[in-house]
């Protein structure tokens, strides 16, 4: 974004580009986990990487839903919504079918530093 103002970015970094904990992270997104004054810092920045990743041609972005689970003795109905989880499951419930996402960290940065560079 700075380089879409004119502005040219320094980068500094000791080895390569997210080549520690900003490459290694789950890359989870979450929309609408925020509360107060920063409900919409969540929102905003769930849309902007979803921009980035058509815009950059981000692969490893990818909608998700958010899922609850409480631990217990599993039912039905926590069976019907969750098979795949392993374990005993007392409660589960669907928090956001769209709220969700997750992203490749190691490529989001790259593909940010790339688009900066050509700039």
């Amino acid at each position: 974004y700075l380089t879409q103002r004119g502005e040219k970015p320094l980068l500094v970094d000791r080895h390569s580009v997210a080549a520690a904990a900003s490459g290694k992270g789950g890359g989870f997104l979450a929309r609408d986990w925020g509360s107060g004054p920063t409900e919409q810092l969540h929102t905003t920045s769930f849309a902007l990487h979803q921009e980035l990743a058509e815009a950059l041609g981000i692969t490893s972005y990818r909608k998700i839903p958010v899922l609850s689970v409480t631990p217990g003795v599993r039912s039905k109905r926590t069976t019907d919504i969750c098979p795949w989880l392993d374990g005993e499951i007392a409660d589960s419930r669907w928090m956001d079918r769209d709220g969700g996402a997750q992203v490749a960290p190691h490529e989001l940065c790259t593909k940010l530093v790339e688009a900066a560079l050509s700039a």
